[in-house]
């Protein structure tokens, strides 16, 4: 996809970090579409968290993360998808987004919950394991949750 769109990934990193500069994000740089460890390639919770805000304004991309197991055909041959964020549909509100594990980010979770008309993004970073990055009263590395 990053090809496509930017002609090649240098290209669309270089498109990524033009939309972060928008975002006014002064502490993301963006190297590889795929978020895989890479020196120059970083950001914070905190602006994680405006990631998503910014995102999930978007209704096909907010239809996309908060959809639980889905069926897509490859090949003509249909195949079932799972969505990895084990708080959907699991968890009242929760409505998205992502998980990730790098070596050096740790298991990293990014969640999306609406209730009453209000949303609360949270954003979990450097968890050693899939089950601590979802437990409310584990103590993790780093944890930020607030208003946009």
């Amino acid at each position: 996809m990053a090809e496509f769109v930017g002609g090649n990934v240098e290209n669309f990193a270089n498109m990524m970090n033009e939309k972060a500069n928008e975002l006014d994000l002064k502490n993301t740089h963006f190297v590889t579409p795929h978020g895989l460890d890479e020196t120059e390639h970083y950001t914070t919770a905190y602006e994680l968290a405006k990631i998503t805000n910014y995102a999930l304004k978007n209704k096909k991309f907010s239809q996309i993360v908060n959809t639980k197991t889905t069926t897509i055909n490859i090949n003509g041959a249909p195949k079932t998808i799972n969505n990895t964020n084990e708080l959907l549909g699991n968890l009242n509100g929760v409505d998205g987004v992502k998980t990730g594990f790098t070596n050096n980010a740790g298991r990293c979770l990014v969640t999306s919950t609406s209730r009453n008309g209000h949303r609360i993004i949270c954003v979990v970073l450097g968890a050693d394991t899939k089950k601590i990055r979802t437990r409310r009263q584990y103590k993790i590395n780093r944890v930020c949750i607030c208003e946009l």
